[in-house]
């Protein structure tokens, strides 16, 4: 009986699977926050999203969602007790048609996940497109815009009324909306902008979250310093032990050099000498070998 039921169990999972799917979705999210930076700290738009699970919420909760397929994941966190940001344990990204998808671990409450995404550049006029697609249901949507430096004109569609002021940059927001599952929220913004100058570079604006070792994708030199000295370690040791390697060598392998505490006598030498360049001559010169003068025993 057991087995039967087993089996049929593992029939109605393989025949309805995009029911458990959805299942997954069938959660309605308090708050999700999106703010849209274009030209930040580099030429595209970085978007960040700030979201948080109904309370009570048994957690950890894999929740999935989806960004553009030629966006760059760079960042996912999770809040802390005190407001900090803390890495999160995800899965992906991986294409999914227009889209990828990765799933994020909640284990606190509240999260956020940061990408970039391209924005279309035609001389001073840019363009972009954001699409909340919808995957969960949510009861205050927000969405805020930061206004680049050196623009002349900015417009979104839906218009956002809202103007704020922080750090001396200029903010657009709308009212919160209620989505239900499936209900997308898209935004258009364009802009006109006379120079290619960032925020970040020119105004000093402090990163979203605290950029050190921890941060994804950099390389922390108090953890890799050991490492460090232990290779140019290894280095020191390889190299001192092929010098002396090779110094042996050359010293084994040099021929040496017969000594002699005398120099035989040449049985043809005469004792005489050219009185032109004093060659030693032999037996029998009447001329010197060297410099061809004429040798004086000669000429007595």
């Amino acid at each position: 009986m057991r087995k039967l039921l087993v089996i049929l169990m593992l029939g109605v999972i393989f025949a309805f699977p995009s029911s458990f799917a959805f299942a997954q979705t069938d959660i309605t999210l308090p708050s999700v926050s999106v703010q849209l930076w274009p030209e930040y700290d580099q030429p595209s738009m970085l978007v960040l999203t700030d979201l948080e699970v109904p309370a009570g919420t048994t957690l950890p909760l894999d929740l999935t969602f989806r960004i553009p397929k030629d966006a760059n994941l760079i960042a996912v966190a999770s809040y802390t007790a005190d407001g900090n940001l803390a890495d999160a344990a995800f899965v992906g990204p991986k294409a999914d048609g227009d889209w990828q998808v990765f799933t994020i671990t909640m284990t606190t409450a509240a999260a956020r996940f940061e990408y970039y995404d391209a924005i279309s550049f035609a001389g001073n006029k840019r363009t972009y497109s954001y699409l909340w697609d919808g995957f969960y249901a949510v009861d205050q949507f927000n969405i805020r815009v930061l206004q680049p430096l050196d623009v002349t004109s900015l417009k979104t569609d839906p218009s956002l009324l809202s103007i704020s002021q922080e750090n001396d940059l200029k903010y657009f927001s709308g009212d919160p909306v209620k989505l239900t599952v499936g209900e997308q929220f898209p935004l258009n913004l364009e802009y006109d902008k006379t120079t290619p100058t960032l925020v970040l570079e020119s105004q000093g604006v402090q990163p979203s979250a605290p950029v050190d070792e921890n941060t994804q994708g950099r390389i922390s030199l108090s953890n890799s310093l050991p490492y460090v000295i232990g290779g140019l370690g290894v280095i020191m040791v390889v190299g001192g032990a092929v010098y002396f390697w090779q110094s042996g060598r050359q010293v084994s392998g040099k021929p040496r050099r017969r000594s002699s505490s005398h120099v035989e006598a040449d049985p043809g030498d005469t004792g005489a000498y050219c009185p032109q360049c004093g060659s030693r001559a032999k037996l029998g010169d009447r001329f010197c070998r060297t410099c061809g003068a004429r040798l004086r025993h000669q000429e007595e």
